[in-house]
């Protein structure tokens, strides 16, 4: 009676350097232009274009519509390394980009840094290009499922924003100070004809006799201050008024 084969065993840490350094879709070696998805998966940019125009893109990619669903984003070369099967590290604290750290993708500029750089030297600004970011513009690679959830969900938010932006222009809808909306035409110019809902109202004029302190009677408070009552002395042939109120 024969043995039977067994299966043979899955090298975890081949698996782990796969997914890190090689193109999700094609699983070819990574190599420049890179992009990065809204949910941290990482592409050779030309691959995932020619999926897209060929309308081959599988199913747990359907949310990618067009280049706007992805980021293009700087990796870091490792010095001893050619760009052929290249490895990479964060360009600030030189932590290999193998899967055992993790790594963030800033989405205004593009460029990796693992996470151990970015907390060590808390900036709000790139530690590369020092370009200014958020922390919802950190886009954290290979996540795990609860960190691919978070972004999910920042992805939904961000395309309803957008929605309700194009919404907006479309019936002329401008959003005022205050967080009231207003409804009017959209001239080529920028501005706005025919608003709805908003008022015209001048601004109430202060008189001094409003603001009257203590132990102070109108009349005389308000006699400090020549706009709160008409000049009521006239010029005569020997001599001239002072208005009240003027040296």
């Amino acid at each position: 009676m024969y043995a039977e084969k067994k299966p043979d065993k899955i090298d975890l840490h081949e698996q782990r350097l796969s997914k890190w350094l090689n193109c999700s879709l094609s699983n070819e070696p990574l190599k420049p232009p890179c992009v990065i998805d809204r949910l941290g998966n990482m592409f050779n940019k030309e691959t995932l274009v020619e999926a897209l125009i060929g309308k081959k893109l599988p199913k747990e990619f359907g949310y990618i519509k067009g280049l706007k669903d992805m980021i293009n984003i700087q990796l870091e070369v490792v010095p001893s390394e050619g760009l052929g099967n290249a490895r990479f590290q964060c360009p600030v604290s030189g932590l290999e980009f193998n899967g055992k750290y993790k790594f963030f993708s800033l989405k205004n500029c593009g460029h990796v840094l693992s996470a151990k750089a970015l907390k060590e030297v808390k900036s709000s600004a790139c530690l590369v290009c020092y370009k200014e970011f958020e922390e919802c513009d950190k886009i954290v690679i290979n996540g795990d499922e609860e960190e691919v959830v978070v972004l999910r969900e920042r992805m939904e938010e961000d395309r309803l924003k957008v929605k309700d932006k194009k919404r907006k222009v479309k019936h002329g809808i401008v959003d005022v100070k205050g967080g009231d909306k207003v409804a009017g035409k959209i001239k080529g110019n920028g501005k706005v004809e025919n608003v709805k809902g908003v008022s015209n109202g001048g601004s109430k004029r202060f008189k001094a006799g409003d603001m009257v302190p203590a132990n102070a009677t109108k009349d005389v408070y308000a006699s400090l201050f020549t706009s709160s009552q008409k000049n009521k002395f006239k010029e005569t042939y020997s001599c001239r008024s002072l208005p009240l109120g003027r040296n």
